[in-house]
């Protein structure tokens, strides 16, 4: 009898263990984008997800390396002396995360390129990765940290709470919060609330007002204004844009392309001179440029802000006219007029990937985002490297339609205004109205919310999986601000969404729970 209870035990154990590893939102997740936006249409949803499978495990095969130890994992760089990038390591997490569900060890390698992130810090601000290791003892060879990764590693830890909580081993939604505070301490330029390069560029002159085109990264900004409840993400998503458009305006009218580098972004933002940083074409559209039409779409796709369909259709409307709509036309980087840069006259999915998520803004590119999809992304590139193909790998979660933004607003369509509109009546919910506080917050929290007219409040407490954890109704309340009191002691750690219903509005806000 011992030893089948001790088997049962033993069982149960590897059930309880295999349970705590499922994600919550496993891979596909068919998520609706903005209405109008496009995939490519002459492929089912399935053939699409099978071919975002089939390249994954090539990726993986490819890039995906255990570190110093068995519990550290790493993206590799290159196969020389310089074995990772803080830039890869971000792309990594993002991508693992996404494709947990299909990958059943996806935590295993979330977790352990998370423990590589956290043994490399930047010698600057310590809770930031420093940018560069080589493989002699996996040591650190820079000093600092590049905000490129930094970006995408805070953002993967919102996934990773999302996907697999934060009541484990690790806490990814603190280690995310940590990882948005010290990004916006040390590699934001505070005075037009703009993205530095790095941290090693705060408070040195020439670079501290300078920014990057590739780290306009606008679903992120918006995703750490949520688990932040901190304006301050808005008015960097806002800068974002406004580089944007100033670029387009006045240095690319004919062609809406971005410089690498933008110099000055506080007075009189322009880009950035030749050998400003890395060489000869920091001012033009090239290596790093070359990511702006992939995270400035997705904000569209996600989010439908008009600002950012408005700067894609610009560079679109250009690369089918320079190309005469054939994708073997597209070259590897240009001056922000459209003329080839000098050594260009090749193809490099660093530039495509980017270009083809950039389509799927317009119904009007549909038979050219096929094209650019079936041509271009669906070829085989294992001899493309590590940075083109794993730019493509994260394209194509994004073009599938497997992209979901980690903050949650309970299941309702969201549009332009940021009002959120309930679809089981008229009424409207507004993020705006309510004020919790404190939050984060341990036992108790109060929240303050503005009733426009005589009426029952109800409360909810969702969490993370849509689950109403508590729900609370108090009586009729008069006209003005009402400060209510909650009790939230029964609650685990983690990202809760308090809303309220009164019989005229719904209103919505995020609570971290300590």
């Amino acid at each position: 009898m011992k030893e089948k209870l001790s088997i049962l035990v033993v069982l149960l154990g590897i059930f309880s263990n295999s349970n705590a590893q499922l994600p919550a939102y496993p891979f596909p997740q068919h998520v609706t984008y903005t209405a109008g936006t496009i995939k490519p249409n002459y492929l089912t949803i399935t053939q699409l997800d099978n071919q975002v499978k089939s390249f994954y495990d090539t990726w993986k095969s490819l890039y995906l390396k255990q570190g110093c130890d068995q519990n550290s994992y790493y993206i590799q760089f290159t196969t020389g002396n310089d074995i990772c990038v803080s830039e890869g390591q971000g792309f990594g997490m993002v991508i693992v995360a996404y494709m947990a569900g299909y990958d059943a060890d996806a935590k295993t390698y979330y977790d352990g390129l998370y423990k590589w992130y956290k043994d490399h810090p930047s010698g600057v601000n310590p809770v930031l990765m420093c940018w560069k290791q080589g493989a002699q003892g996996c040591a650190s060879i820079g000093f600092d940290a590049a905000t490129d990764g930094d970006l995408d590693i805070a953002y993967s830890l919102l996934l990773a709470d999302k996907q697999w909580g934060s009541d484990g081993a690790i806490n990814y939604l603190q280690e995310a919060i940590n990882q948005i505070a010290a990004i916006k301490q040390s590699e934001r330029f505070a005075e037009v609330n703009s993205m530095q390069l790095g941290d090693w560029a705060n408070g040195l002159e020439g670079y501290e007002d300078a920014s990057r085109a590739c780290d306009f990264m606008l679903d992120h900004f918006r995703s750490f204004k949520s688990a932040t409840n901190d304006v301050v993400w808005n008015k960097v998503l806002n800068k974002s844009y406004g580089l944007v458009r100033n670029m387009q305006t006045n240095y690319s009218p004919s062609t809406g392309l971005l410089p690498d580098f933008i110099e000055d972004v506080d007075d009189n933002p322009r880009p950035a001179a030749p050998n400003f940083l890395e060489g000869p074409n920091d001012g033009s559209y090239s290596y790093n440029a070359c990511r702006a039409p992939w995270r400035i779409a997705n904000d569209y796709l996600l989010h439908g802000d008009t600002r950012s369909k408005r700067a894609c259709n610009k560079i679109n409307k250009w690369l089918r006219t320079t190309t005469g709509d054939n994708v073997d036309n597209i070259r590897s980087g240009y001056k922000l007029d459209g003329t080839n840069i000098q050594g260009n006259n090749y193809q490099d999915l660093s530039f495509i990937a980017p270009f083809t998520v950039s389509a799927c803004v317009n119904s009007n590119n549909q038979q050219w985002l096929n094209n650019l999809w079936q041509n271009k992304i669906v070829v085989s590139s294992i001899n493309e490297g590590y940075f083109p193909n794993t730019i493509k790998m994260y394209c194509m979660i994004l073009i599938s339609g497997n992209y979901w933004k980690p903050e949650s607003f309970l299941g309702l369509p969201e549009n332009n205004t940021g009002i959120i509109a309930d679809t089981k009546s008229n009424i409207e919910t507004s993020p705006n109205e309510m004020v919790i506080f404190p939050n984060p917050a341990d036992d108790r929290c109060s929240f303050q919310l503005m009733i426009h007219e005589s009426s029952t409040i109800n409360i909810s407490v969702i969490n993370q999986l849509q689950q109403v954890v508590m729900e609370k109704n108090y009586s009729t309340q008069p006209v003005g601000k009402c400060n209510i009191e909650l009790d939230i002691s029964n609650l685990s750690k983690g990202l809760y969404t308090i809303r309220t219903k009164t019989d005229h509005k719904i209103t919505t806000q995020k609570l971290v729970k300590k």
